[in-house]
């Protein structure tokens, strides 16, 4: 995860994050509301900077490729909040993506004819949780069946062994003391054939 080059902006719009909301309606004209999350998310930061250098453009051109697009996301540094600190905008535990690719708008620098180019350069960021969010209530639920075969009979108080492990992901973060242990337990039964 590379953070996003530590340049100031010229101008920063921030939309805040929502909580995702499933809205029901019933036939007396009532409504209902579910709350499909228990953080908000989707922020969004627009940023403009005006009068780069081409080197520092092409920080953030080369930011853009190094993240594979929208594809990985990224810590953003203080300096593109402008002297605020991440939590007067936004949340903990959130990481950012590109929305779309930067624009950049290439002009003369000072008099018209002027040799000499900066580049203006526009991108959007969208939030994304890094931490791993519990939903209150939610479950994993793992359906297991032993088929022994055609010929194979199963006698009771066999020891039936499942062994499970979650992955994560490359991607994912896992908190310090997150426990992704599944613990399996079979009770001893009548014999059975297939």
């Amino acid at each position: 995860m590379a953070t996003f080059p530590a340049l100031t902006p010229a101008t920063r719009v921030v939309t805040p994050a929502q909580f995702q909301v499933q809205q029901h309606g019933s036939m007396n004209g009532r409504y209902g509301f579910t709350l499909l999350c228990n953080s908000p998310r989707d922020q969004l930061i627009e940023l403009t900077f005006a009068a780069l250098s081409t080197a520092d453009k092409d920080l953030i051109v080369d930011h853009y490729d190094g993240q594979s697009s929208g594809f990985l996301a990224f810590d953003v540094p203080n300096s593109l909040l402008s002297g605020f600190t991440p939590g007067d905008y936004i949340a903990g535990g959130f990481l950012w993506r590109y929305s779309q690719p930067p624009e950049v708008v290439d002009r003369p620098a000072g008099d018209v004819g002027s040799c000499t180019l900066v580049h203006d350069v526009s991108i959007s960021l969208i939030s994304q949780v890094a931490d791993l969010q519990f939903v209150a209530g939610a479950d994993l639920r793992i359906g297991v069946s032993f088929d022994p075969g055609d010929a194979a009979v199963v006698a009771p108080g066999a020891d039936l062994t499942l062994a499970l492990s979650l992955d994560p992901g490359a991607l994912t973060v896992t908190p310090a003391g997150a426990d992704l242990t599944i613990t399996v337990s079979f009770a001893a039964g009548a014999a059975t054939t297939p």
